[in-house]
């Protein structure tokens, strides 16, 4: 990625970068694979493994990498320009790596016992957690599971429950994130898809699964366990870094595609390359130029959050505010870069063959994660205006 790295090796992020690289004759061996069985090979698991691509939020003292919200970016970035379902998988376990944080220690080592441990699931509360003595009996069907299936533990959102009632805190029901080991889980075949085909997304579902209480966490404004930054910053909001990083990943990968179509095919109708037609130099920098400003947008957002939050003067609403802004805004942008790249290939990019069709495939299904959906742009200008949208929409 032009202007992303400093000196490689000399910092964990430029070990993670360097390991994403070596990556990526494996990727390419696999792409269509990854389509065919809509799932990672598990070979291409256990080497993400290794490079440590699970583990970036993960605390350092369980092994983690810890990165700060610039450099998870750079790395997820690094590996979604090579694959987008690849990188999805990876920036979805890697997220989730950071729920260690609100564990005690004692559960967050037992859960993640290396950099290595894969956690699936979503965040949407359709799950239901009857309480009981020691925990939770847990219920309930989710979608969207990306990387379950070389998963070691899942997670769900639920609506907690005393008997037939649900439990009530303000007049608003109570939410809990649980953790159960995939296995518990029933995998339901559902992912027959557009785009990220490879993410292996499926549906899931537990019944009356024993969910002890040390294996939850408050959705709503969860207290940190780990000190630090990475874990004070909002809980939900911070997720959606991880759901943009990818998708700029996608739309650099689809410009390197381009580029390399534009060299190697001849012009449209007489002589000489693609790339000697002005539509085509103008649609290259536009793509550039539209990819270039949403991601410092998002850079800066996020150094910005992570400062306020280092210097214990952060203001929570306003942060989420911004950082939704800013991974809404990569998502629109890196959609807006693919099209690009994707129409200016004309003929040549409808084929399977062709990486501007997986990347169009790819960022049009990565834009429909609510977390970097359009109405991010109504919740940040009512807080930009002095409006208070209430922080459990953020």
């Amino acid at each position: 990625m032009d202007g992303a790295l400093t000196t490689p090796g000399s910092r964990a992020v430029d070990r993670l970068i360097e390991a994403v690289r070596g990556l990526k004759p494996e990727i390419d061996s696999v792409r269509d694979e990854l389509d065919q069985r809509r799932r990672l090979p598990i070979a291409l698991v256990e080497s993400m493994r290794a490079a440590g691509v699970f583990g970036l939020w993960l605390p350092r003292p369980l092994g983690g990498a810890a990165l700060d919200l610039v450099d998870y970016v750079k790395v997820i970035e690094e590996l979604a320009q090579i694959d987008g379902s690849v990188g999805w998988c990876a920036s979805i376990a890697a997220s989730y790596s950071r729920l260690a944080g609100y564990l005690t220690p004692d559960v967050a080592r037992s859960i993640f016992n290396c950099d290595g441990t894969v956690v699936a699931g979503q965040l949407m509360a359709t799950g239901k957690a009857i309480a009981v003595a020691g925990g939770y009996r847990v219920s309930g069907r989710w979608a969207f599971g990306s990387g379950i299936e070389h998963s070691d533990w899942t997670i769900g959102i639920c609506i907690v429950h005393d008997g037939d009632a649900p439990r009530l805190d303000d007049g608003a029901p109570v939410e809990r994130l649980v953790f159960f080991p995939t296995s518990t889980a029933e995998i339901i075949d559902t992912w027959h898809v557009s785009g990220l085909r490879g993410t292996g997304s499926h549906d899931y579902r537990v019944t009356n699964v024993f969910v002890p209480e040390n294996h939850s966490i408050e959705v709503v404004t969860p207290p940190p366990t780990t000190p630090g930054p990475l874990y004070a910053l909002p809980f939900r909001t911070v997720f959606g870094v991880a759901i943009a990083a990818a998708a700029l990943g996608i739309a650099r990968g689809a410009i390197d595609a381009f580029e390399k179509l534009a060299i190697a095919r001849g012009g449209r109708g007489g002589p000489g390359q693609l790339r000697d037609t002005p539509a085509v130099q103008s649609d290259v920098g536009r793509a550039e130029a539209h990819l270039r400003s949403a991601r410092a947008f998002l850079l800066e957002t996020a150094q910005d959050a992570w400062d306020e939050a280092e210097a214990g003067t952060s203001d929570a609403l306003r942060i989420r505010a911004m950082l939704r802004l800013a991974n809404a805004q990569a998502a629109v942008a890196s959609a807006q870069v693919v099209d690009l790249m994707y129409n200016a290939g004309g003929g040549s990019s409808v084929y399977e063959s062709s990486r501007l069709e997986r990347c169009f495939r790819d960022v049009h299904a990565a834009t429909q994660h609510r977390a970097v959906s359009p109405g991010n742009y109504e919740l940040a200008g009512s807080v930009l205006l002095g409006l208070n949208p209430g922080i459990r929409r953020l």
